[in-house]
């Protein structure tokens, strides 16, 4: 397993211990399937201790489930890192992707190995509240690991499905039909699968000769970004140096002694003696044949071929700089074009407030909603604030004091939407005269004949110069900028060309070899511009040739060679190009501070890199991919270059992993690179991982503003002025605050400040806030009163919303007194304003309406009529928290007319709030027309505005009014609905499944089978909800829900099921109590229902009693018993219920509550009854008697009841009459109390005439009861079972 992939895809193994490989091999080859599937596992982990934090990883699985189920985003991710989702496994937390193409498998290792897989992962998963806690950020990390061996066999399976590929070598190979075709150990070698098992078809790339390889002795490049590389760039490769080399090192500089005795009349090849010391000039790369040396004895510069030499003072590079020079490493560092703007315009709108300005309104209370957001979807939002940029010195990248000429230098930027990545080496010839012109010549057309040698003596004269000088960059540079800085005159190149002609005979004439040289390179690059390579050769070989030491102008010489090797590998002119092809190769990678002439360059380059993948040499390959990445770059080719970043990203981490150096970072060009390729994941990916090398304020400001542009690509909710932004943010909000503290910027700290603010205030983490409005406070201070004042404000409001009301008054309080010397009405009336919502508060009533009277009195004044509309709504919230209605009626009227007289968008969340305040003031005085109007008025405004929140809180208001106060179900469900729309809209996965979870409610309150099975539908998305959620109460109870509506509409086969689910889900919450509640309402389905009854009792007995007597809970039990003796007795199992009515007497009685005691001992009766037991049911019942003697009305049905029951059993059960008149007059006198219950006074008077009549004779009794019932009997008697 591997966890950052920095190693190669396929390790290199010698052919003896080949065999297993060998066998995998083969059997891919021959077309054996195997699985492309790989596992990709992800582990939330503390940095501090290394181990796994549980908690968070559970919230990653909630996240995880979220998304699953729409799937969309998860594979958006993972497209833009090159893999292909095939399926995400939860609870085993891994993904399962795939890769269909060679390319996708190496952008993909890429991505691994650079970290930004994981980078991802934690900016997709983590959820708002993760970013604003900053030591969860700092100690926090997804690490992700995947089974490099499977990686390994898929790349080597897709390399076989694509047919061709490139190998190396692994030991020499020679054919005895083909003595030309040898391949030497580490050749590259094009291989392509033939079918065979032990052979594949090869071409070597230093011949071009094919023939059949053995598979045993080719290993497939371990890089797939050798495979690209190769084939996107094909071209020859040479054998590997027969010479040894003498340095330890792959990379250094310093000195060292000649073993030789050298004395080469090559070009500009340096003559030494064995034994003398050379200096290394610029760095010795131990995979090149020469570098570029100076004579410490004679002082003479020139080549020197690296295995003539052996070290002296030879040391590898400073472990900051890896592979390039102190210059280099600033050239890569320097920021793209955007560098050059500043963000005035981005931090006013990150800090902007209107606190000091405008009222707020006293807050409802407390609903299950955000606060509502002056915000609208997508068409009404603009991105302006987050990719304008304007010029403002003080967020320069060196925050320090500017000379003059830096700042006149300056311009007001514009801005672009796609950023182009370009470097300068202007600043490495920069002179103490660089504010001079350059020398301008005037192209005369008529002096092309002229013998006259005075007109191109300044043209020579100029180019005479024995050595470099800085006017000669534009003749060198690759924007062939001296065809305007240094020539002027000519219409068209031809007749600089002519003009050139003709100065280069003067000069041959006049014997200046240098400006001969010069002109010869100036005809060569204008031919090679018009692609005339053969007349671009001639010229530059007649300027190599010109007599003279080269190395005196370094850029001229280096130009000249790699120019010509270049034409010589197009043209394939290989015994030319084995002179010149190595020299050319030091001049370019040996020497700092290269300056790029023209894109025939990468041609050299090309054929230096394969050199490097051959020797899989690190160094050589790092230096080639940074000057690749520099030309690109240079040119504006960022498709191009991106590849090259990644891999010279990739290499300083490998090169890093060998040794302690610090590794190069790339990673702030490629989240650019990434963003102009529209991959904002990779953007935000490299964001994070970006270190601050450079440390300035303008840098920090710039990973702010690219964070905010790839925020808005992932999700254009984020756009806006208004809008609120991700959490994530203050990571470089936070960073930005730290240097500009450091450099002193107290305007940039105050605007950070207020920016963190805003950001904590808008996801409700008010500590947060509070800690960055004092800071607010502090550097406001150092900047005026009125940044102070504003900030105290905004600290005041953040106090207020946190409930600290008492301190929140003292500063205002202070404040109020700070505003007495001065005229500032505005000010004055906010504060009186948010002073009067603290008082409300605090329950100081006439102080606060007072503070309102001055805060209108103050708007007024001001003509502001949002403010005073704000402020009459507060009057009417004051009055309604103390119930004066008509008062509160008058006030929000007034200013519902105000805000009607508006049309700024940012009141549309007030106008609604203050009309939901009306709509409760109508309601609370009965008038719930009014208030239904009000509800609904407030919800047009906030359709109107396209305010999601304001929506919702309207529309959950109108369906709580449809619901309690004016019981429409379908108006109700209608509201619901809605919300549950809205909450879809806003992506709020909670209140979407308590919303579902209420509509289902209400649609089984129906009771129709459609509407059952609405809900059910309902049910089943709340369900999906809260399993994704993890939220197991919540989906118990949805199992539940769903089993009770499948009982409803009578599909039993899935009742069980569903609540067998539920308790399931339940059990897994470690929760007794709540299981216990689970079993007994999976019971209660069957026990309230009319069908399949006995189900219940499995549930009770089972698992709820157990439950509670495990908990103790007594009043739990005895209610279950209760219910298990009930269900027994109803069907007709009196043996079963005889014991639980039994043990419900006991357990009543431990209770010591006389009710529970006279149900049990009734339910004991009744059983006893049942069993035909009468006279212990006759003992028990007056048993139940005595434990409620008679004391009210309420207790007299009861009594009437059971004597009734008891006269019954004795009359036809026992057959004691005499006893059953004792009874019945019980019941009667019992039945007095009740006057009202005539029927129950009719029957009991018709059953003792009976008495009297036939079982104990009296006929002066028989004939008082039966008049008595005559007298009541104005209608037939009801049935006597329904008093028994």
């Amino acid at each position: 397993m591997t966890t950052g992939n920095l190693g190669p895809l396929m390790e290199p193994h010698p052919p003896e211990s080949s065999s297993d490989n060998e066998e995998e091999t083969v059997s891919l080859a021959a077309g054996q399937e195997f699985s492309t599937d790989v596992q990709l596992t992800f582990c939330v982990m503390r940095r501090s201790c290394g181990l796994q934090d549980s908690a968070l990883q559970e919230g990653v699985r909630t996240r995880l489930r979220i998304v699953e189920s729409s799937g969309q985003e998860i594979a958006e991710l993972f497209k833009d890192l090159s893999a292909r989702l095939v399926s995400v496994h939860i609870e085993r937390d891994c993904f399962s992707i795939t890769f269909k193409t060679v390319e996708e498998i190496w952008k993909f290792s890429t991505y691994l190995a650079l970290g930004h897989v994981a980078r991802c992962l934690e900016n997709f998963l983590f959820d708002q509240s993760f970013w604003l806690n900053e030591a969860l950020v700092d100690d926090v990390e997804i690490s992700v690991t995947l089974n490099q061996e499977h990686l390994a066999t898929v790349y080597l399976g897709l390399l076989l499905q694509e047919g061709t590929f490139f190998a190396k070598a692994l030991c020499p190979i020679t054919n005895p039909d083909d003595d030309d075709l040898c391949i030497k150990k580490n050749d590259l070698v094009m291989v392509k699968n033939v079918g065979q098992d032990s052979f594949w078809e090869g071409m070597l790339l230093s011949s071009g000769r094919h023939d059949l390889v053995p598979v045993s002795a080719m290993q497939p490049l371990p890089y797939p970004f050798y495979q690209w590389f190769l084939k996107t760039y094909p071209g020859s490769a040479g054998s590997p140096s027969p010479g040894k080399c003498l340095f330890d090192h792959a990379i250094g500089k310093g000195t060292c002694v000649a073993v030789v005795d050298n004395n080469s009349k090559g070009t500009d090849e340096l003559n030494f003696n064995k034994g003398e010391q050379l200096e290394i000039v610029g760095f010795l790369l131990s995979g090149l044949e020469w570098f570029v040396g100076r004579c410490v004895s004679s002082g003479k510069t020139g080549f020197v071929r690296t295995i003539h030499v052996k070290p002296e003072s030879f040391k590898p590079l400073d472990t900051h700089l890896v592979f390039l020079s102190e210059e280099e490493k600033a050239l890569l560092t320097m920021l793209d074009p955007s560098s050059e703007q500043c963000y005035d315009t981005l931090l006013n709108n990150l800090a902007k407030t209107d606190i000091n300005t405008v009222y707020r309104l006293d807050k409802l209370v407390k609903s299950e909603f955000p606060d509502l957001k002056n915000q609208s979807q997508l068409e009404e939002m603009s991105l302006d604030g987050f990719t304008e940029s304007s010029m403002l010195e003080r967020y320069e990248m060196v925050p320090t004091e500017h000379s003059p000429e830096q700042t006149d230098s300056k311009s007001q930027c514009s801005n672009k939407d796609i950023t182009c990545l370009t470097f300068s080496s202007e600043d490495t010839f920069k002179e103490m005269d660089e504010l001079e012109e350059d020398p301008k010549f005037f192209v005369d057309l008529n002096t092309w004949d002229t013998e006259d040698s005075e007109f191109f003596e300044p043209i020579l004269t100029f180019l005479n110069e024995d050595h470099y000088v800085s006017h000669y960059q534009s003749l060198y540079d690759i924007s062939f900028s001296f065809l305007n800085s240094t020539f002027y005159g000519f219409s068209e190149e031809g007749e600089l060309v002519q003009y050139l002609e003709n100065a280069r005979e003067w000069a041959k004439k006049s014997r200046m070899n240098w400006a001969l040289r010069r002109i010869c390179f100036l005809l060569g690059r204008l031919c090679a511009k018009k692609v005339k390579f053969s007349q671009a050769r001639v010229y530059f070989e007649e300027s190599l040739g010109v007599p003279g030491c080269g190395f005196a102008d370094t850029f001229l010489l280096t130009a000249l060679y790699i120019n010509l090797a270049a034409i010589y590998l197009k043209q394939n002119m290989k015994e030319k190009l084995e002179v010149i092809l190595e020299k050319a190769n030091s001049l370019f990678l040996c020497l700092p501070q290269h300056l790029f002439s023209s894109f025939n360059e990468f041609e050299v380059l090309q054929v230096v890199l394969r050199k490097a993948i051959m020797t899989s040499d690190m160094h050589l390959e790092a230096r080639t991919c940074f000057l690749v990445m520099t030309l690109f770059l240079k040119l504006g080719r960022t498709e191009g270059a991106l590849p090259f970043v990644e891999r010279l990203q990739f290499l300083s981490l490998s090169i890093s992993a060998q040794t302690t150096v610090s590794p190069v970072d790339l990673n702030w060009m490629l989240s650019t690179l990434y963003y102009d390729k529209y991959l904002p994941h990779m953007s935000l990916g490299s964001l994070r991982l970006a270190s601050d090398q450079r440390r300035s304020l303008h840098a920090t400001l710039q990973k702010v503003d690219r964070f905010i542009q790839n925020a808005i690509r992932l999700n254009a909710q984020w756009a806006g002025d208004n809008s609120p932004l991700p959490a994530q943010i203050t990571i470089y909000l936070k960073q930005a605050l730290a240097i500009a503290s450091q450099s002193g910027d107290i305007q940039a700290q105050r605007d950070l400040c207020l920016s963190l603010v805003n950001v904590y205030q808008h996801y409700r983490v008010f500590d947060g806030a509070v800690e960055y409005a004092e800071r607010a406070i502090e550097t406001g201070r150092q900047i005026n009163e009125e940044e102070a004042f504003k900030a105290s404000l905004l600290l005041a409001w953040l106090l207020i919303c946190n409930e600290q009301v008492e301190k929140a008054s003292d500063i205002l309080a202070s404040l109020l007194k700070s505003l007495d010397e001065t005229d500032s009405s505005t000010q004055r009336g906010v504060v009186h304003n948010l002073l009067a919502i603290c008082l409300r508060k605090e329950n100081r009533i006439k102080e606060a309406a007072g503070n309102l009277y001055w805060a209108l009195k103050k708007s007024q004044e001001t003509g502001n009529k949002r403010n005073q509309a704000l402020t009459l709504a507060n009057f009417g919230y004051l009055a309604l928290s103390i119930r004066a209605y008509v008062l509160a009626e008058g006030y929000l009227l007034k200013s519902l007319q105000l805000f009607s007289e508006l049309l700024d968008s940012s009141t549309d969340a007030d106008h609604v709030q203050a009309c939901l305040l009306l709509g409760q003031c109508y309601i609370e005085t009965k008038r719930t027309e009014d208030g239904r109007l009000c509800y609904e008025t407030a919800l047009l405004i906030a359709m109107s505005a396209r305010n999601l929140h304001s929506q919702l809180h309207a529309a959950k208001s109108l369906s709580c009014f449809y619901e309690k106060v004016l019981p429409r179900l379908g108006q109700c469900i209608i509201y619901y609905e809605h919300c549950v729309a809205l909450s879809r809209q806003l992506k709020d996965k909670r209140l979407e499944g308590e919303l579902l979870e209420t509509l289902s409610k209400l649609y089984s309150s129906l009771k129709t089978e459609k509407a059952c099975r609405k809900s059910l539908d309902y049910t089943k998305q709340s369900l999906r909800i809260f399993i994704d959620l993890g939220k197991k109460d919540k989906e118990a109870e949805s199992w539940l829900q769903a089993g009770r509506i499948y009982y409803m509409i009578r599909e039993n086969e899935l009742v069980e099921m569903y609540l067998q689910a539920a308790i399931e889900t339940a059990q897994r919450m470690n929760d007794s109590q709540f299981v216990m509640r689970m079993y007994e309402e999976a019971g209660d389905v069957f026990y309230k229902g009319n069908g399949h009854r006995e189900a219940a009792i499995a549930f009770y007995r089972d698992g709820a009693v157990p439950l509670s007597r495990s908990t103790g809970d007594a009043d739990s039990e005895l209610r279950l018993i209760n219910k298990l003796t009930e269900l027994e007795t109803n069907l007709k199992h009196y043996d079963d219920a005889l014991q639980y009515a039994t043990l419900a007497v006991r357990l009543s009685v431990s209770t010591g509550d006389q009710l529970k005691e006279r149900i049990a001992f009734h339910r004991l009766a009744s059983v006893h009854y049942s069993l035909q037991q009468y006279e212990m049911a006759e003992n028990y019942y007056l048993k139940a008697l005595s434990l409620s003697p008679l004391q009210c009305v309420k207790e007299a049905r009861y009594f009437v009841k059971v004597y009734y029951r008891l006269g019954d059993l004795t009359l036809h059960k026992l057959e004691d009459a005499l006893d059953a008149s004792g009874y019945f007059n019980l019941a009667l006198a019992a039945a007095l109390e009740e006057l009202e219950n005539k029927e129950a006074l009719y029957i009991i008077y018709i059953k003792l005439a009976e008495i009297h009549a036939s079982h104990v004779p009296d006929e002066k009794l028989h004939s008082f009861f039966m008049s008595n019932a005559q007298a009541l009997r104005k209608e037939p008697a009801p049935d006597t079972d329904t008093f028994c």
